[in-house]
């Protein structure tokens, strides 16, 4: 190979990189970003390091009131709401609801319902909009160390491919 091919090829390498950069890359943060946040449903706690479980919910503890509440129920009790996990619902709305936009140079990961803030941070709120109280905080996104090594892996892989064929 001459001066002239290897310089082509750097250039070629370098096109795809700044491709992989600018298209690819963004969809593979977000894409793995709503990944690890959802799976905050399925683990009903949030994973940084380690995943750190939520506190459990009321209606799950039989010497409590709110034992198996089902507020579409005519009854307001179902054995399933009793073992149902905790932030789901038969909807998933909140899970479900997060997603990503990309921008260049940039992904935000979000959800747009506007009670998810109640349940990230803790905030206060109300039983049938009339008795307040203070959520229990279950955070369900975040910056997570186990999210970042995912990405990072994965960046690795893709540019082990582009540079060495692999």
């Amino acid at each position: 190979m001459n001066i002239e091919e290897l310089n082509e090829r750097v250039r070629e390498k370098l096109d795809e990189i700044r491709r992989y950069l600018e298209q690819d890359l963004p969809d593979i943060i977000g894409k793995e970003a709503v990944k690890h946040f959802k799976e905050s449903f399925a683990n009903e706690g949030f994973t940084d390091e380690t995943t750190t479980k939520w506190k459990d919910v009321k209606r799950r503890d039989p010497s409590s009131k709110w034992y198996g509440f089902a507020p579409d129920n005519k009854a307001r009790f179902s054995t399933t709401r009793a073992v149902d996990k905790i932030l789901t619902g038969d909807s998933k709305e909140l899970q479900n609801s997060i997603t990503y936009t990309k921008k260049t140079a940039r992904v935000s990961v979000y959800t747009d319902k506007v009670y998810a803030a109640v349940h990230q941070f803790g905030l206060g709120a109300k039983i049938f909009g009339k008795k307040a109280f203070t959520m229990t905080a279950r955070p369900f996104m975040g910056k997570s160390k186990k999210l970042e090594e995912n990405i990072r892996a994965k960046i690795k892989r893709d540019l082990d491919r582009i540079l060495f064929n692999r």
